[in-house]
This record gives structure tokens, sequence and C-alpha cells, in this order.
């Protein structure tokens, strides 16, 4: 199936003709997409030139697509299955459904047809079915659902983490306080009682590299 021919171009003529965004305002921001890499979409919602509602409502128009928020039809996890994960969430592509061949995709108000045919890399076989979606909504779910690799890891490391000794942590108070203390004039890390820290009590966890 032949997608529809979609173009940055052919929204921002019909956003000046429309009364909607005066001329140098679009062209300024398609200047910023070509040098940033950032999509048209985005920044018109995101600067409030548009609304998201007018704006779907306009790509739905113009390019005689259906408008399918994410929230009347959630997406199906099988659908996004051997696809470049990192390109969807540059382009905020959610891949909704799979009937056969045919894919159904998301896109956040539009995209150009470049992007979409890009989708799944030049192997895959089948169409795609472009539909429009809500450009806050559609990056809110590739946030919250195809969150980056590295946060993801950083999240694990730390909830693997051992939790700190109660000891630690008072000590960590008391020497907040004692240089607030020193700061004011009063008592400082000189009469800082460490008394009822027992370092025996605390669990050193793993032996560091050459300990016995």
């Amino acid at each position: 199936m032949k997608s529809p021919n979609l173009d940055y171009h052919r929204l921002a003529d019909h956003l000046t003709h429309r009364g909607l965004v005066e001329r140098e305002t679009v062209q300024h921001v398609l200047q910023q997409c070509n040098a940033t890499g950032a999509l048209f979409p985005e920044i018109l919602v995101q600067e409030g030139l548009v609304s998201d509602w007018e704006l779907s409502r306009l790509c739905s128009e113009l390019f005689h697509l259906p408008y399918l928020p994410i929230e009347s039809y959630p997406p199906n996890e099988e659908a996004r299955e051997g696809l470049d994960l990192d390109y969807l969430r540059q382009y905020a592509l959610i891949p909704l459904d799979r009937f056969g061949d045919l894919l159904t995709i998301s896109m956040p108000g539009v995209v150009p047809t470049s992007v979409l045919a890009a989708v799944g890399g030049p192997d895959r076989e089948g169409g795609i079915l472009p539909v429009v979606g809500s450009v806050s909504e559609n990056r809110r779910w590739i946030e919250e659902n195809l969150p980056l690799a590295g946060a993801a890891d950083l999240e694990a490391f730390t909830a693997a983490l051992p939790e700190a000794d109660a000891s630690w942590a008072n000590l960590f108070d008391e020497a907040d306080m004692a240089v607030k203390q020193e700061l004011e004039g009063g008592a400082g890390f000189d009469e800082l009682d460490l008394g009822e820290i027992n370092l025996g009590d605390i669990d050193p966890g793993e032996p560091s590299p050459g300990a016995e």
C-alpha cells in the first residue's frame, strides 16, 4: 500500500493559507527543523503557535487521514517487534497494530513520507498505514513505554544497590549539622560525637580488591 504524500512544507503552506501562523514564523520553524532534526509539529505545539488538537485536525483534513489517538486505540505490543526503537523514539512514531503485512503507525501530527518509508529498514516487507495522532500524547507514550536504554539501565542499577545503613545516615546528618554550626560560629567538627557509630555493625559488602 502506497503512503500518501506527506510533507512539512505542505502543512506549512496550509497553516499560512488559513491565517493560523505568519509565513515568516513558519519559515523560521522549518529552518530550525532542518538544522536540528526537530519535528515540525512538535515545535509548533511546544511554542504555542498551534494547539495540539487544531494541528491534528488540520493534518487529518489536509492529508485525508483518520485521527486516531492512542487513548482510543491502545497500541499492540507485538506491532513493534523487529522495529528500530531508537528510530521510533526519534520521530515519536507509535506502531498501533499489524494486519497481515500492513503496519498501522500513529504519527505526532504528521511526519514526511520518507520517514515513514524507513520504519523497519529497507528489508521490511509490507505496507504502512499512517494515522494522525496527538503530538503531546505520542511523545508522552514514547517516554513512558520506550525509555532510553541508558535511563533504564541506570534505574535498574540504582534499585539493585543495598539500602544504606542507618548509622551512615546518622553520620552524614551530624556532619552536615557540624558544618552549619561551624559556619555560624558554634561547635564544629572538633565536637562532633562519632562515638555512637559502631563500625563493626556496618556491612562493608564485597571486600575490595587485594583485601584479605
